[in-house]
């Protein structure tokens, strides 16, 4: 075995979630979502959350890990990565960071973690919203400035005209992307 791999050298301990609501409906807001998952996950694996001395998440998570280790009275946060981008596979990319700071021993007990109420800002695929922080944005610079004026925000919505413009190029048929579409690697 490498030692460049992480194989057996870190493990996903436990899972913590919280009820899930429609659209809107949350009567709490993100922070307190994550603050009740959070703790739902340790007692999952069988440690306290006094353990934790990471968080790691994606997707311009608004839960500040600082923030989050106060109010869990967590005594020292070690590290704290976000995940950008990645099509959807921000969750993948942040269990990585997770994995690579607990064997690069940059902390002991990382929480990965996406903490999201829709509704206490914006829906997501709402065209000419501000990322996440429910304002009417003045301004979208760069990449996303093309697409988010005509509502193309998730990756499913982006890709797609990217696989589309793809498929059209280069004569690929539906039927090809569908078996790539429902293959398990």
């Amino acid at each position: 075995m490498s030692d460049r791999t992480l194989r057996h050298k870190v493990a996903i301990v436990g899972v913590g979630e919280t009820q899930y609501f429609k659209h809107g409906q949350s009567p709490d807001p993100e922070f307190k979502l994550a603050l009740k998952a959070i703790p739902a996950a340790c007692a999952s694996a069988g440690i306290s959350p006094h353990e934790i001395d990471g968080f790691a998440s994606y997707s311009d998570d608004r839960n500040d890990a600082v923030r989050l280790a106060t109010a869990l009275g967590i005594p020292e946060l070690r590290h704290s990565s976000m995940q950008w981008g990645g099509g959807g596979g921000g969750t993948v990319g942040a269990v990585a960071h997770a994995a690579a700071a607990i064997a690069g021993g940059l902390a002991d007990c990382v929480v990965v973690f996406r903490a999201l109420a829709q509704g206490q800002f914006v829906r997501y695929g709402q065209g000419g919203m501000a990322f996440g922080y429910g304002s009417a944005a003045s301004v979208i610079t760069g990449e996303m400035a093309f697409p988010v004026p005509h509502g193309a925000i998730s990756p499913a919505q982006r890709f797609a005209m990217k696989v589309r413009r793809f498929m059209e190029e280069h004569g690929v048929e539906q039927a090809a992307v569908s078996v790539v579409a429902s293959t398990r690697f």
